[in-house]
């Protein structure tokens, strides 16, 4: 061993020597740090280049942790600043975010994972065999539909003030359904039982007037008024300047009472839009004109099977 008390004899050449070794050598290989810290100032890094880096215990991170490649973590996890993630991270075990967290690449995590930070998502959220349980409603890919939002009380759907609730392609409503605003529905609206509804009592404040709807194997229109004969015993009647563009040319019926006295009433049939009542002259009578309409076409039967 060179002596820096003595450096004759050649002592200095050895010292240099060894001064040198150390400096192309590689300190930390091999090396463990016991009962102590390591810590990095003034901006530098630790680099682990051929490497793994392994933590048997508990790893915290109280500033922002950057992963490029592949995370993998099997213990419990606890990330209280932001966290950045580019690359595919794995986690089996309990999962602890309370900062920020970004993940922009593929996250596959087992475990029982808690955020309490804002959550971002810039890409699909795709459910495996999981759900999602927000109170008493749950999201999951059962059912026979590819999906499901279940609830186990009331499901409310929300649009906001000024905003509406926009269902595509289509509502499957097993049960009650209660709307307490407007509902307008594009395309065909298929109900199956009876087609009943409630309105406010016009003299009896606190009360309801229940209703029922009339059906019919058609998707029909129908346009009523009061007429009355001219001298000749002659009326023409013009419907609204759309009925043409709305019904369909065949299937028109024109119905005829007349007011007071029973006399003889009769009409030509609807075209271009108008129609023609004869009977007596100065007599008054109610007309009642039944179309079908264009573009509500159904199956007037069809197997349950085949009916949704």
């Amino acid at each position: 061993m060179a002596r820096i008390d003595n450096l004759d004899g050649g002592e200095l050449a050895r010292l240099k020597a060894r001064i040198s070794a150390l400096e192309n050598a590689s300190p930390l290989a091999n090396s463990s740090v016991e009962r102590g810290q390591l810590r990095m100032y003034s901006g530098s890094s630790l680099l682990i280049q051929d490497g793994n880096l392994t933590v048997s215990g508990t790893g915290t991170v109280t500033g922002t942790f950057n992963v490029t490649g592949t995370l993998g973590v099997t213990g419990p996890s606890n990330l209280s600043g932001p966290v950045s993630i580019t690359g595919a991270t794995t986690i089996a075990g309990p999962t602890d975010i309370t900062g920020a967290a970004t993940i922009s690449g593929t996250a596959n995590i087992s475990g029982a994972t808690t955020i309490d930070g804002a959550v971002t998502l810039n890409n699909d959220l795709t459910l495996g065999t999981g759900k999602i349980v927000a109170g008493i409603v749950t999201i999951d890919k059962l059912g026979g539909t590819g999906g499901r939002v279940a609830s186990t009380g009331d499901l409310l759907l929300v649009g906001g003030s000024g905003n509406s609730v926009t269902v595509s392609p289509r509502l499957v409503v097993f049960g009650d359904e209660n709307v307490n605003g407007d509902q307008t529905v594009y395309g065909n609206q298929t109900v199956t039982g009876v087609k009943s509804f409630r309105m406010d009592h016009p003299t009896k404040p606190g009360w309801w007037i229940q209703h029922g709807s009339t059906e019919s194997p058609i998707s029909g229109t129908e346009y009523t008024g009061t007429g009355s004969f001219d001298a000749v015993g002659k009326s023409i009647i013009e419907l609204p300047d759309y009925f043409e563009a709305l019904n369909k040319p065949e299937n028109r019926t024109v119905h005829l009472t007349a007011i007071g006295r029973p006399f003889m009433v009769g009409a030509d049939r609807v075209v271009g839009g108008k129609f023609t009542v004869y009977g007596q002259a100065g007599r008054e009578f109610d007309w009642l004109v039944k179309a079908e309409r264009f573009g509500g076409d159904f199956e007037a039967e069809s197997k349950k099977s085949e009916s949704v």
